[in-house]
């Protein structure tokens, strides 16, 4: 194959890495793949894993329940020594997303020379992560498929001329969230050697789904199983074994509240401590107990993550009109306040945020949409990133490193989640560093090659190989490691971390010690922290 800059590569696409978890298999944990014989084509991409992506206008069932597959590329002529691995979670809120060239294309990284790059599809939605809260369907199907194809890594990488001591994880959005998981599970412990989390962290609010047997039992009820309320585990499971996958699927609709929303319906879970758990306890509570794998770890932002939701209803009239009809209460189910507060303390502090974001207009229009971004972005990315940082240092002295995204070039994730034409910019939205690293051919046009674009991917992806590589940022003389400069209470600084931003024409990169948002102290406030 061809790479962005023309350098060849070599692609081997729609490796199974687990049995189809079909029938039996399915709400399984995922079963080894044994050794394989004969030869396989290896020129195509397999269908993604089946899922309905609900950011679409008008979204439809797709894909495939036999979908356990990876891809592996590599530069062409390969090293003689052992290329560093980079293992890569595609996003889409755990109900979407594809690993194949389309999305998750690899030419960028495959013209540094320097890795070899795995990307991975894996159980979504209903089928990775429905769960009944005990050992009949334990959940978290798809974090566990992620955990098998690490295995894989280490298994068979070095036939690829991958150092299986060199694996670096690393996700977007709520596959940030999953890389995030991963360094507190025992399962996977020992199966990578540094981590990058883009856009993402399990202590997010919506990283964690704490009613999972009710959750069950409501989609049995939407998929017309008979007596759903009262079946046990054990029956309720068997029951939705061998319900048709597009009924399933589709059951995801009797969850919404309104329009697209929640966007994540199925979530991780906590399970039973056992030898097949992949997560026991809740992520902040480990996180603040420092138990976790230690390695190194690379967090990063851009400035308006919350786009992901806020752009389609500003854009589109009638959803706006029907916002605005339902302000109050959908703000207050959008921002997912913690369960300990009940309905009249989370009104309460609804109110507090609509006056600090809004200057306390109750509407959503051109004066309070960059107000709502900032909102959304804060409680769902950049409160749950601080204090992720906060607990990592405050643990030991392990190295961690954070940048903050904001080069805004001619194309953005913006007009995607908008499904039209834009009225207005929206600056760098979420998803947008994602155009620096990995082409996407089924979204946006190609970059000219001799623009300031094409000179970004090449420094963002050196940035992350370098990391891949050394476990650290090739910007590392410029900056103070966080685990020497650490955000204080009572002071407005935080870690010395990367800034890209757009200046004179061109990306330019700075260190700043400003946390990226100015109301992190409102957040710790309104969660009893202060």
């Amino acid at each position: 194959m061809k790479g962005y800059q023309t350098l060849e590569f070599q692609a081997f696409l729609g490796i199974p890495y687990a049995l189809p978890p079909l029938g039996d298999l399915r709400f399984e944990r995922p079963r080894r793949m044994g050794k394989l014989f004969g030869t396989s084509d290896a020129s195509k991409p397999k269908p993604d894993c089946i899922n309905k992506n609900y950011l679409l206008s008008t979204p439809k069932v797709y894909g495939e329940e036999d979908c356990l597959y990876l891809n592996v590329y590599r530069p062409m002529p390969l090293s003689e020594s052992p290329l560093p691995v980079m293992v890569y979670i595609h996003g889409g809120g755990f109900i979407g997303g594809s690993a194949g060239p389309l999305v998750s294309g690899p030419e960028y990284f495959m013209d540094s020379q320097a890795v070899i790059l795995v990307t991975v599809s894996y159980r979504v939605g209903v089928f990775g992560f429905l769960s009944t809260g005990d050992g009949n369907m334990p959940g978290n199907f798809g974090l566990k498929d992620q955990n098998m194809a690490l295995k894989w890594v280490q298994d068979n990488i070095h036939y690829y001329g991958g150092d299986q001591q060199k694996v670096t994880l690393f996700g977007h959005g709520i596959d940030g969230i999953a890389t995030h998981l991963h360094l507190m599970s025992n399962m996977s412990a020992g199966l990578f050697h540094r981590v990058i989390s883009m856009s993402g962290t399990a202590i997010a609010p919506t990283a964690i789904n704490r009613n999972p047997l009710e959750q069950a039992r409501n989609v049995a009820e939407f998929c017309r199983i008979p007596n759903a309320n009262n079946m046990s585990e054990a029956e309720l499971t068997d029951a939705l074994k061998y319900v048709d996958a597009d009924v399933l699927v589709n059951a995801g609709d009797g969850f919404k509240y309104w329009d697209a929303d929640p966007l994540h319906i199925y979530r991780p879970v906590i399970e039973s401590a056992n030898q097949d758990a992949f997560l026991t306890a809740e992520p902040e509570l480990l996180m603040e107990q420092g138990n976790y794998i230690k390695v190194p770890w690379l967090l990063g932002s851009v400035p308006s993550d919350g786009a992901v939701r806020v752009v389609k209803i500003y854009e589109n009239f009638e959803l706006r009109y029907q916002f605005n009809l339902q302000f109050h209460d959908l703000l207050k189910k959008l921002t997912e306040f913690s369960s300990k507060y009940n309905d009249a303390d989370q009104d309460e502090k609804t109110r507090t945020l609509i006056e600090e974001y809004l200057n306390n207009i109750h509407e959503l229009e051109s004066q309070t949409v960059d107000g709502l971004l900032h909102w959304m972005t804060d409680r769902h990315f950049n409160y749950p990133l601080y204090k992720t940082v906060r607990y990592y240092v405050r643990s030991g002295d392990d190295p961690i490193y954070i940048y903050n995204f904001n080069y805004r070039g001619p194309h953005s994730y913006a007009s995607i989640y908008a499904n039209a034409k834009l009225s207005r910019s929206y600056g760098v939205v979420h998803g947008d560093d994602l155009l620096y690293l990995f082409r996407s051919p089924l979204f946006f046009p190609d970059f000219k090659k001799n623009s300031t674009d094409a000179k970004l991917i090449t420094s963002f992806v050196d940035y992350f190989v370098t990391f891949a590589r050394n476990g650290r940022t090739n910007f590392l003389p410029h900056m103070r490691n966080c685990t020497r400069y650490v955000f204080a209470e009572g002071r407005d600084s935080f870690c010395d971390y990367h800034h890209f931003e757009y200046r004179r024409g061109g990306f330019y990169l700075r260190v700043s010690n400003q946390f990226p948002s100015d109301k992190v102290k409102l957040w710790m406030y309104l969660s009893d922290e202060t």
